[in-house]
């Protein structure tokens, strides 16, 4: 990296206009401070708030398609959208730091695609058999399996079990449920839509 300056910036030779270089790097400390300043920076951050959160979900991962991969559709929209605040709850709270989690963890979209493929199947499957849901198995199959195999603090392991207890759980279906537990200036519901527009909506009128 240290020669990438001379290089992009030769003596007696002419750059065509259109020439581009995109490099990509890990995060390095010694990192040259000309090419730094000579370059545009490109980042993905993970989005801030529990409304970024879920409209970035809802705008990459989920779609009118996703919507109705399950039937009933009744119960596969309200357990997408819980998994999916679950996921942005998890990661809100890195934000705090140690009071939000004892160490980092890096959780991301593939820990919620892999949740929410299992719910499909097992959705799928005990439809099949005519058989009830195991909530128990899917909160484990999350917070345990998923998103767990990544945690290693036994104090944030029974933190992310509690939010899959709570938002993992056949209550979600009751049309009323709301994840906040007391009642505040907004409460965070459960909406459901047979359209996809109609939830960037409703996430869209979250506050900030």
């Amino acid at each position: 990296m240290a020669e990438m300056e001379t290089i992009l910036n030769p003596k007696d030779v002419e750059v065509h206009d259109e020439f581009r270089l995109w490099i990509t790097c890990a995060p390095q400390n010694d990192f040259p401070l000309g090419l730094l300043q000579m370059a545009i920076k490109v980042t993905l951050e993970p989005p801030k708030g529990m409304k970024a959160g879920l409209y970035r979900t809802y705008s990459t991962m989920v779609n009118q398609d996703f919507l109705e991969k399950v039937e009933p559709y009744e119960k596969w929209r309200p357990l997408t959208y819980a998994v999916c605040f679950l996921h942005s709850c998890v990661q809100e709270r890195r934000a705090f730091g140690p009071i939000g989690f004892s160490m980092p963890y890096e959780f991301n979209s593939s820990d919620l695609d892999a949740s929410l493929l299992y719910m499909e199947k097992h959705m799928t499957q005990c439809a099949i058999v005519n058989r009830r849901y195991e909530w128990d198995a899917m909160q484990l199959m999350t917070c345990a399996i998923q998103y767990g195999g990544k945690i290693t603090q036994e104090l944030d392991r029974d933190l992310f079990f509690t939010y899959g207890y709570l938002f993992i759980r056949e209550e979600i279906f009751s049309g009323n449920f709301q994840f906040n537990q007391s009642n505040l200036d907004y409460n965070y519901l459960i909406p459901d839509f047979p359209d996809h527009g109609s939830f960037l909506q409703h996430i869209s009128n979250m506050p900030e």
